[in-house]
């Protein structure tokens, strides 16, 4: 049981501790992406922005900068970005209401394996699907319309000393595409390297987490393991009182013969001698040791009907009606002493807590997942039976009239179904409880 406890233990500290892992390595990559696509759209509108100023001077307006000064144009007749420069690769075309392209910059990208007709055919193809933005390949695009009134500038009045201005419509449509290669591959590296630094700190935290565990158990092992020891001792010293007391009620019996009191120490006695003989066999399951119990390929089915054999004369005494449908043919490998122990166990359950005229019913077959199933199902006047407290260990419903039993049979049926890796379950329905046993 200790080993368990520390399994479950372990178990649930490394997926508290992968949960909160990747949540964090989640979030900050979610972050870390977030902020690179913010960077790029925001790259994407300097790009426009730059465009755009670049196009009113084409077209005679003069850009200004932030405080109205004029904005003399950079190397190679380009007007730099308002905001600031732009260090990724690019090129921008754009195109007037009837699609021809009256602006193009393609100074600003490594030719590659593709030419400026290739680019221009791009914009062109763009434009004309209609999209606003998206990726292709390592590039990518956007896609804006400005449309406005600009005074343009025609010539100079040299009488007047000053500009002669022209009302334009600027109708336009830019279509720019970023190189974003280099911002991939940076937000790549920092996902590998954030899932290994991820990796190795959940290895070494997993690593301390089992070391550690020893230590946390170790003093619960040590206890688990001399109360384990007490109850077998106590066990096997007891058997010697109880047969001396056994011996010498019979010598009692023989001098004076038999009365409801040396009965009542008979039954006192088997109760006993019963409890231990439980005691025992939960020990020994708790340990978890194969080698107490072998396993072995029998037939559920045969083990059943003997049973069934041993037990109907009983339940027919007791005025309670008892039927079984048991498929012939179901095998299984376990050790056969503990399933027949179980069979003992529900049977004997059956017979103390079925009301009185009840029916008790038992089912063993193969079912729809080719799984053996066991069911043991049987009348009962109590309905406040805590079905989550059930199989714990000495349990009794508070409205229980009977005192019989120990209350550990149903603790050692579910250790022996566990045992075998199975499942138990428990359920009621119309003053009927069902234990269904999936072996």
């Amino acid at each position: 049981m200790i080993r368990k406890l520390r399994l479950r233990f372990i178990l649930a500290a490394l997926v508290s501790i992968l949960f909160v892992l990747a949540s964090t390595i989640a979030a900050i990559n979610v972050s870390n992406h977030l902020k690179i696509s913010g960077e790029t759209a925001q790259t994407l509108y300097d790009v426009i922005e730059y465009s755009h100023q670049n196009v009113l001077f084409a077209n005679g307006v003069f850009p200004t900068d932030e405080n109205g000064e004029p904005v003399q144009p950079g190397p190679g007749g380009f007007f730099n970005p308002r905001r600031e420069d732009i260090n990724e690769q690019f090129f921008a075309t754009v195109f007037d209401t009837d699609g021809v392209v009256t602006w193009s910059d393609y100074d600003h990208i490594a030719q590659g394996d593709i030419d400026n007709e290739s680019r221009e055919a791009m914009a062109t193809e763009i434009l004309a699907s209609g999209k606003t933005d998206g990726v292709i390949g390592k590039l990518r695009f956007k896609v804006a319309y400005i449309e406005e009134t600009v005074q343009a500038f025609v010539s100079w009045d040299a009488e007047a000393n000053q500009p002669i201005l022209e009302e334009r419509e600027l109708n336009n449509s830019y279509v720019v595409f970023l190189d974003t290669s280099e911002r991939t591959h940076a937000w790549n590296n920092f996902f590998m390297s954030s899932l290994i630094i991820a990796a190795i700190s959940y290895t070494v935290l997993a690593v301390l987490i089992i070391l550690s565990s020893k230590l946390v158990f170790r003093t619960s092992e040590e206890s688990y393991r001399k109360q384990k020891a007490f109850i077998t001792n106590a066990s096997h010293e007891l058997k010697t009182p109880l047969t001396i007391i056994s011996t010498d009620l019979e010598l009692v019996e023989m001098d004076n013969g038999k009365s409801e009191w040396t009965e009542s120490i008979h039954d006192q006695i088997m109760r006993l001698n019963a409890m231990t003989k439980q005691l025992v066999t939960l020990s020994r399951l708790d340990e978890g040791n194969a080698n107490n119990y072998p396993f072995t390929e029998f037939s559920i089915s045969k083990l059943a009907m003997e049973s069934v054999d041993s037990f109907a004369p009983t339940f027919k005494n007791k005025g309670l009606i008892f039927s079984s449908d048991i498929t012939d043919g179901v095998n299984m490998r376990g050790n056969i002493y503990l399933i027949n122990e179980l069979f003992y166990i529900f049977f004997d359950n059956a017979l103390k807590y079925t009301k009185n005229n009840g029916e008790v019913n038992l089912i063993v077959k193969k079912n729809s997942n080719r799984k053996n199933e066991i069911v043991f199902s049987n009348d009962i006047e109590d309905n406040e039976i805590d079905t989550n407290l059930l199989f714990e260990r000495f349990y009794r419903s508070p409205n229980s009239v009977t005192k019989e039993g120990s209350g550990i049979g149903l603790s050692i049926a579910k250790e022996i179904v566990e045992l075998h890796k199975g499942k138990i379950s428990v359920s009621i329905k119309e003053n009927k409880i069902f234990f269904t046993i999936i072996l």
